[in-house]
């Protein structure tokens, strides 16, 4: 089935990389294939779906970068091992991140997941866990100095540690199917966020007072911090 124009005009939020990643995403899941499985070779799905190569390169990036497909030597494009919960997230997720509407339901999801359970967190959380979350601002800090004269690394580089800070207030929580699943959203967001915005010296500030209030083992500071800073990803597509 060939990715038509009429097809595109359907949904115009979407490149045709990212079609043809739902087509694959569909196909695994229509055909029941399992890990091993083959899907074909780049000039394989090339002619198929009358596609460039290079749009099959994108697609297959991006697929591979979530776990969800694999290279093997001899046969080309094969469906990945689903080992664990990650895995089956990273599938059943595709879809959403095709288009800003979807990619904003993401984040909406992952603002509730943090704000739901920050209370349990900042009750367990760990003398360790504290100290690596303030080491982790202080890092936030000396990379932000850099912005104006690298501001492309420095993005990078604080989107990583902006990961690892959420990260370690999930793990604090003692939630393994939360921690996944929050991990999972984190990779999204990582792994190729369009829709995102450059970091500021407000969402630093922010982060400070995050910690601090976990710290000082303060549930209602936290929970508020955490909820103004996250206030942006809650709001409606619409707004």
């Amino acid at each position: 089935m060939k990715i038509s124009q009429n097809e595109r005009s359907l949904d115009p939020a979407k490149t045709l990389s990212a079609e043809l990643a739902d087509h694959l995403c569909e196909r695994i899941r229509k055909d029941r294939l399992v890990p091993g499985d083959r899907l074909g070779t780049e000039a394989d799905l090339a002619d198929e779906f009358g596609v460039s190569r290079t749009v099959v390169r994108e697609a297959i990036g991006s697929l591979r970068g979530l776990g969800i497909v694999t290279g093997r030597q001899g046969l080309g494009l094969c469906v990945a091992e689903a080992s664990n919960f990650s895995s089956v997230l990273r599938k059943a997720l595709v879809p959403q991140v095709a288009s800003p509407q979807g990619w904003r339901e993401l984040q909406q999801l992952r603002a509730v997941i943090e704000i739901g359970s920050i209370a349990l967190a900042v009750e367990l959380i760990s003398a360790e866990e504290i100290i690596r979350l303030q080491t982790i601002v202080v890092e936030m800090k000396r990379v932000m100095k850099n912005y104006k004269s690298d501001p492309t690394a420095t993005s990078k580089t604080y989107k990583e540690m902006d990961c690892m800070f959420h990260q370690t207030i999930l793990a604090a929580s003692h939630g393994n199917f939360v921690k996944q699943f929050h991990g999972v959203l984190l990779d999204y967001f990582h792994a190729g966020d369009k829709h995102g915005h450059p970091p500021t010296t407000k969402g630093l500030r922010e982060h400070e007072f995050i910690a601090n209030a976990i710290a000082d083992r303060d549930i209602d500071n936290a929970t508020k911090y955490l909820t103004e800073h996250l206030k942006p990803q809650l709001k409606a597509p619409c707004e």
